[in-house]
């Protein structure tokens, strides 16, 4: 009787352990959607490595990146579409992908599994209208089940990567067939993303040379109006321009002929280095001019910042998630 005592106390005990695994994965997976989606950009990235001269051959392009939750049925619950572009040029996107996310008890982790489009499905731009994305058919998207990512919590932030060697740019064995290793790094407010291609010396074929991973910081956004004054003394008034705190810019021409241009760019700057604090800094700009004509900093996280420079004038509050941006 003792004997089958223990038996059932230790299968009970097995059992509870199973449930509390689930019942903190549930929650972690709860936070995590919390996290993921959003507006990401390495802006700080691409700033400080001209700052600190890093090698060219070392440096990273600025990339600007959305994460969105999207209703597309046949993928499942927790779909988010992904669209990138670089060089701080919407006209330049470079990825579109759909990221499907799930638990996976089994495993104790939660799988992504990485959507691409066929080429005749992808567009310029669904950030403004995912309504077309509802009524994709599998047929028209591809997953690599090798390629699936794992994450899994690491204290305050979520880690995740593909098995190392598993995914391939190709789907057959043969020549020139290379393994892609990628790795993301998630936590309140950044992304951290890697991709790895190395060769048969483990040299990268593609990715940085380094490995340093894109660190794109999460943007806030931010709801601003503007004045420029014109030739004549009047000024010209704009309300409802929008902008992110992660490098985003906006101009304005003035009401005049032969218009002038005035511009404004938000940063929450984080400095690498020496005993600088953490700002958010109003910058004024001029075309043709690199540097900013002035600035005004506060708090990182303040939710208002303004400039007046009397023949300028701008101020800039944040806004729900919720509402548009241009980004």
């Amino acid at each position: 009787m003792t004997r089958q005592l223990l038996i059932v106390v230790t299968a009970l005990m097995a059992f509870g352990a199973m449930a509390d695994d689930s019942a903190i994965l549930e929650k972690d997976f709860a936070l995590m959607m919390a996290w993921f989606p959003g507006i990401y950009d390495n802006q700080e990235q691409v700033y400080f490595e001209d700052e600190l001269d890093v090698a060219d051959t070392q440096r990273h392009v600025r990339v600007h990146t959305v994460l969105q939750p999207v209703n597309v049925p046949r993928l499942g619950a927790h779909v988010f579409y992904l669209q990138q572009y670089v060089n701080d040029d919407p006209a330049q996107i470079n990825r579109q992908r759909l990221y499907v996310l799930n638990p996976d008890h089994e495993r104790h982790v939660v799988s992504m599994q990485i959507y691409t489009f066929d080429a005749s499905e992808r567009r310029m731009d669904t950030q403004g209208d995912h309504s077309e994305l509802a009524q994709l058919t599998m047929e028209q998207v591809q997953t690599r089940p090798e390629c699936d990512v794992l994450w899994r919590r690491k204290a305050n932030q979520f880690v995740g990567h593909t098995q190392r060697e598993a995914c391939t740019d190709r789907p057959a064995e043969g020549a020139g067939r290379a393994a892609i290793n990628r790795y993301f790094l998630l936590t309140e407010d950044a992304l951290w993303i890697s991709e790895q291609a190395p060769d048969e010396t483990d040299n990268a074929v593609t990715g940085h040379p380094a490995d340093v991973p894109f660190k794109h910081r999460k943007a806030r956004p931010f709801e601003c109006w503007m004045t420029a004054t014109q030739r004549d003394g009047d000024s010209t008034f704009q309300r409802g321009l929008t902008v992110h705190d992660q490098g985003g810019m906006v101009w304005i021409k003035t009401d005049e002929e032969d218009a002038q241009q005035v511009g404004i760019k938000l940063r929450n700057v984080r400095w690498p280095y020496g005993r600088n604090r953490p700002s958010l800094v109003l910058y004024a700009h001029k075309p043709d001019q690199d540097k900013a004509v002035s600035y005004a900093w506060a708090d990182p996280g303040a939710q208002r910042i303004g400039i007046n420079l009397r023949w300028m004038q701008a101020s800039c509050t944040l806004t729900p998630q919720s509402m548009g941006l241009n980004q």
